[in-house]
């Protein structure tokens, strides 16, 4: 089974596997081959309690509770853990995250405008129950929006049910700026496999030092 979703973000975001941010906060973004040296803001909800964590130097590094915060390189893969996943103890979920578009907020203020992302439970329960899911994050264009009544910060989540393809559906309404996927692969964690780690593409915390 899949499942997929879109996710649009308005004012500040809402969720689904197709994402539309409103364009007043943002200029449009756009596909297309990476930009070097920039990090995209990326910031990831998950439920409750739930932790996250990116590879670097081969290996998963340190946990960190959601929401968090990262910068991403577009056009690159990043595998993720996560972790705690309420009332599923022991649990883990390794989902693959990958930006297609950036954004462009007034200058000194691009952690105040991330790309957000929403990891729902019903998501984790699915890839943990052997389903897949797929989330795509778009801009909205206010003349192609959803009419669906929606609150600032309240994620909207839309189903496009099994077999459409979500990234296509969201560039009828906005443009595509991410795309999360859950289930499949559960990786050896003894075993250090650069093809499910994507190559390990750089990153940053942005209260850290970038990780190579």
């Amino acid at each position: 089974m899949f499942k997929t979703l879109l996710t649009t973000l308005i004012l500040f975001f809402t969720t689904a596997t197709l994402v539309a941010q409103h364009p007043g906060a943002y200029l449009p973004g756009y596909p297309g081959a990476p930009v070097r040296g920039h990090f995209q803001p990326v910031k990831i909800y998950g439920p409750e309690g739930t932790k996250i964590a990116f590879a670097a130097d081969g290996k998963f590094v340190e946990r960190k509770e959601t929401p968090y915060c990262v910068g991403l390189q577009l056009s690159a893969d990043y595998r993720l853990r996560i972790t705690d996943i309420p009332l599923h103890p022991g649990k883990e979920v390794f989902p693959t995250v990958k930006v297609i578009g950036r954004t462009f907020p007034p200058q000194g203020l691009e952690l105040e405008f991330p790309i957000l992302i929403e990891i729902t439970h019903e998501d984790l329960e699915l890839a943990l129950s052997g389903k897949f899911v797929t989330r795509v994050i778009y801009l909205e264009d206010p003349q192609n929006a959803m009419p669906i009544p929606t609150q600032p910060g309240a994620p909207l989540s839309v189903d496009v049910g099994d077999g459409a393809d979500p990234l296509k559906f969201a560039a009828t309404l906005g443009q595509p700026i991410a795309i999360v996927r859950l289930g499949g692969r559960v990786p050896d964690l003894n075993y250090v496999d650069p093809t499910f780690f994507h190559g390990f593409p750089g990153w940053v915390a942005f209260d850290k030092t970038p990780q190579k």
